[in-house]
């Protein structure tokens, strides 16, 4: 009798339990359903946001070529105008030129008839100071052009920068349009029964990182546009330094050369020390090589700052 209750009892427990089980399998099953539908979704959003972003990237690529080479055009238009400009400044500065120097002979051939009748050394003497006058004259006229084909040069450079601006931010805001000028929006996936899997999280940490590496490759395509305006005014007060430390180096050489000049006119008239006039020559000769390496020293520097300085500026 006992055999049989316990029997009994045993069967009962094992028919109570059954729908249980059975219960307790249907939702897990319902779970991973829809994880796994989730997850089918999460793949074709984010395929169907990469290949839109693709599309556009290579849409904005397309209408930068068009716009920058509508921009190149009008650049070009504005150097016409300068080379134009630039060849009647010259003239003008030939023609001031050939009349100071007229005047200069006149001046010095009136000088030395008058001082014909004194003594070799005061003529030498007047020929100097009349040598360096001319010298210091001519210098004077030819950085004076130079320096108005230089205000010309850089007003051309800030109407071409205005132009470039100006195209930049029209590139800057179509990209913006594009959704090319920010990280695009991560596909995440949401908790599904309360928690997120490994599975989700791994895949959220790694979308998370997708769309900031997309972003940034974004932000680098556009840097030249958005950096352009800044690099371009770096440029243009490198060319206001080079035209200064030009003019100090011409300064420097002009000195020397005539009164390298003024040596050889004596030389040729034999009106001094010849031997006394050759080593000064030679030592003037040897200042102009130390000066010209002086400079070429500065601008070798100024190269290498330069670069450094304009790499920082383009990857801010």
């Amino acid at each position: 009798m006992k055999h049989a209750f316990f029997a009994c009892l045993a069967l009962a427990a094992g028919i109570g339990l059954q729908p249980v089980s059975a219960h307790a399998q249907q939702p897990d099953k319902e779970l991973r359903d829809q994880r796994n539908a989730a997850q089918k979704e999460r793949r074709e959003q984010k395929r169907d946001r990469d290949q839109a972003l693709n599309d556009a990237r290579r849409d904005f690529q397309e209408q930068a070529r068009a716009v920058e080479q509508d921009y190149r055009e009008k650049l070009r238009q504005v150097d016409v105008e300068f080379e134009l400009r630039r060849v009647q400044l010259q003239a003008e500065h030939d023609a001031n030129v050939a009349k100071a120097e007229a005047e200069f002979q006149k001046r010095l051939s009136d000088s030395l008839m008058s001082t014909s009748a004194e003594p070799a050394e005061a003529r030498m003497a007047k020929m100097e100071s009349a040598m360096k006058s001319l010298s210091a004259e001519m210098f004077r006229i030819r950085k004076q052009a130079a320096g108005k084909v230089h205000q010309e040069r850089l007003a051309v450079e800030r109407r071409k920068h205005a132009l470039l601006k100006e195209q930049d931010q029209a590139l800057l805001a179509k990209a913006e349009s594009m959704g090319l000028a920010r990280d695009p929006e991560p596909i995440l996936a949401k908790p599904i029964g309360g928690e997120l899997t490994r599975d989700e999280q791994r895949w959220n940490d790694g979308e998370r990182k997708h769309v900031a590496s997309v972003g940034d490759r974004n932000r680098k395509s556009l840097a030249k546009y958005r950096n352009g305006d800044k690099l371009r005014a770096f440029d243009l007060a490198n060319m206001e330094e080079d035209f200064a430390i030009d003019w100090e180096e011409r300064a420097e050489l002009q000195a020397l050369q005539s009164e390298r000049t003024l040596f050889s006119t004596m030389m040729m008239g034999g009106q001094a020390d010849l031997q006394a006039l050759t080593a000064r020559a030679a030592e003037l000769g040897e200042k102009e090589k130390l000066v010209k390496i002086e400079y070429d020293k500065r601008r070798k520097e100024k190269a290498i700052e330069r670069r450094e300085a304009r790499r920082k500026l383009a990857e801010e």
